[in-house]
């Protein structure tokens, strides 16, 4: 009896990012395969859904809002974002390896902090460095990178992940393993790193602050199952069901 194709490969399919001769052979066997069939017909049948439900007028709506308030709430940045990037599995996502310092020399403004418990900000375009408030709907131009900063409070590990319009998700930090501790101190610590999100449509960001050590892995799928619950409307998930206090950001990517 042959092996199933992951979860991993069957999204990769159906989303048309895999190669043709493994594409091909993923075909094949899903077409012979009960198990990995009835998977990837899930698939379709959430991606038709979704389409159906949600109109990409409705998005475009969304999207230009959110350009007018930002031209006209923010003025350019005199500063310049660092550009070196290293590309990563999939094409699901770009990260900077580069470790972030506060404050040095050209690079991310990380000099204003907020009184919130984390923050997402967005750079490195042809736009201006700015901050995104959570759960409201923020266009991203090509080009631009995210960084994710917390403040631990009382909490003692932090995980980051990401899940887009046909329910990818990507552990975003750490990439696998157990949640890291977060750092000493009330200011504002930014995650190592910075995320270049490939790819068009809705991309929702969950950074989670716990008290006790959490698996990466328990967190993805905490993440599937409120994207299921949400009939595969990303923009509708309800908060992740894993302890601690959680922050959500909705993206629209070009």
């Amino acid at each position: 009896m042959s092996a199933h194709e992951s979860e991993w490969t069957l999204r990769r399919l159906h989303a048309g990012e895999l190669a043709s001769p493994e594409a091909t052979r993923a075909s094949a066997h899903a077409a012979s395969c009960d198990t990995c069939g009835a998977v990837l017909r899930g698939l379709e049948s959430n991606q038709q859904g979704f389409e159906a439900a949600i109109p990409f007028e409705r998005f475009e709506q969304e999207v230009q809002r959110a350009l007018e308030r930002r031209r006209a709430a923010l003025k350019p940045s005199p500063r310049r974002w660092v550009a070196t990037t290293v590309a990563l599995a999939a094409s699901v996502l770009l990260v900077v390896l580069a470790r972030p310092l506060l404050n040095q020399g050209p690079g991310w403004d990380r000099s204003k902090g907020s009184a919130d418990v984390a923050e997402l900000r967005i750079g490195g375009g042809p736009g201006p460095q700015r901050e995104v408030k959570p759960d409201a709907i923020e266009a991203l131009e090509p080009g631009e990178r995210v960084m994710l900063g917390y403040k631990a409070g009382t909490h003692r590990y932090v995980a980051a992940v990401s899940v887009d319009a046909i329910g990818e998700v990507t552990a975003l930090h750490p990439e696998s393993g157990v949640s890291t501790p977060v750092e000493p101190g009330a200011d504002l610590h930014w995650l190592q790193g910075s995320w270049e999100f490939t790819g068009s449509g809705a991309e929702r960001v969950v950074l989670v602050l716990g008290d006790e050590p959490f698996t990466v892995e328990s967190l993805v799928e905490a993440t599937q199952r409120a994207f299921a619950a949400a009939n595969g409307e990303v923009e509708r998930m309800s908060p992740l069901d894993v302890p601690g206090a959680q922050t959500h950001w909705m993206l629209f990517k070009p």
